[in-house]
């Protein structure tokens, strides 16, 4: 019996002393456990950070995008004035070559009148 209880006890003993909890009360499982979690918030700090960085530069752009489709619009915008400025011009044009126009037919009208009196 002595042969037997020695060696498990030395192998008990070896095994608590394995699973024993080190100065500050804390286990080697709950170090691990520790480790990932410290592991996994730094990961998400870095993940934080990149979409933080990501966002100012989607920022950057859409402020270009809107400024460059206000310059677009303006231009687009003179253009559509000067086309209409261009329409009203021949509109006025064209009603006062009507004008013209029938002012002569009524003259000729007036002179055949007079040539068949």
């Amino acid at each position: 019996m002595n042969r037997t209880f020695i060696p498990v006890t030395l192998l008990a003993a070896l095994l608590l002393a394995g699973c024993n909890r080190g100065g500050d009360g804390v286990g080697p499982a709950q170090q691990a456990g520790k480790a990932i979690d410290d592991a996994g918030a730094r990961a998400q700090a870095k993940v934080d950070a990149a979409g933080v960085r990501v966002q100012e530069k989607l920022d950057h752009v859409n402020d270009k995008i809107d400024k460059i489709n206000d310059r677009v619009t303006d231009k687009v915008q003179a253009q559509v004035d000067k086309a209409d400025a261009a329409v009203r011009e021949a509109r006025a044009g064209a009603q006062e070559a009507t004008e013209k126009v029938g002012k002569k037919v009524e003259e000729t009208g007036e002179k055949m009148q007079q040539a068949a009196k």
